[in-house]
């Protein structure tokens, strides 16, 4: 979980919350069972390259509201 270092976006005062933006690269494969049901997947991102925005936006209004580096880390 990742704490926020305000409280509610300062642009439109949206409590709803912030996202990051995720540029995913690479391949993989989906796997099926010859009967057409769907096999093990839970390998299907594990290969593909993940790069995160150094910045989060709102989840409303989709303003730029702070660095990534600025997120609390809660466990």
């Amino acid at each position: 979980m990742y704490k926020a270092p305000i409280e509610e976006c300062p642009h439109c005062q949206s409590a709803s919350g912030f996202y990051s933006k995720i540029q995913v690269t690479g391949s993989s494969v989906q796997r099926y069972h010859y009967d057409g049901s769907e096999a093990d997947n839970t390998e299907l991102y594990a290969h593909l390259n993940h790069k995160e925005s150094k910045y989060a936006y709102c989840l409303d209004c989709n303003k730029r509201l702070f660095e990534m580096d600025e997120v609390e880390e809660v466990y």
